[in-house]
């Protein structure tokens, strides 16, 4: 993934992360969240119909159009999912995601300060300094989903 070195360096002082152990910990899931850095848009299992409204996923993430679970996949360094989320990181950075949801993984500025303003939003550094992945995982995830392989990519990083 091209383009990410300047932007991560650039804005990571500005969010806070920066300590060895949240610069590990954000890596750590960036790295789980982007496949080991090959892609920025998730790799779904059913071509985003998961998120779709009529499904449990789809209503979390605030999908409420028929064709949003496709349109509002996971994108970005920590993979911004759903028409709601879209909404608010576009706003807060003042970029019109809803109607361009590929920007968050085609430039790489906004794939990484979606990434840093949802740390931001969920408190992640505190987490983060206690070095508790599960923690991490569950605000980053939602849940513990590829809690193994954060951990692993955690360990890999410390070194």
């Amino acid at each position: 993934m091209k383009g990410l070195t300047n932007p991560l360096n650039y804005w990571l002082p500005i969010y806070q992360i920066n300590t060895e152990i949240r610069i590990a910990h954000f890596l750590a899931q960036s790295c789980v969240e982007t496949s080991n850095f090959s892609s920025l848009t998730e790799y779904t299992k059913n071509g985003g119909m998961e998120y779709e409204p009529s499904t449990k996923t789809g209503k979390a993430v605030g999908n409420k159009y028929p064709g949003d679970g496709p349109k509002y996949v996971g994108r970005g360094m920590l993979h911004l999912t759903g028409r709601e989320n879209y909404d608010t990181y576009g706003k807060i950075l003042r970029k019109d995601l809803i109607k361009y949801p590929n920007t968050v993984a085609n430039d790489p500025n906004i794939a990484v300060r979606t990434a840093y303003e949802f740390w931001k939003k969920k408190l992640v550094n505190h987490y983060a300094d206690k070095d508790h992945i599960r923690l991490v995982t569950y605000a980053v995830n939602g849940g513990y989903n590829g809690l193994s392989q954060r951990q692993s990519a955690l360990e890999k990083i410390k070194k």
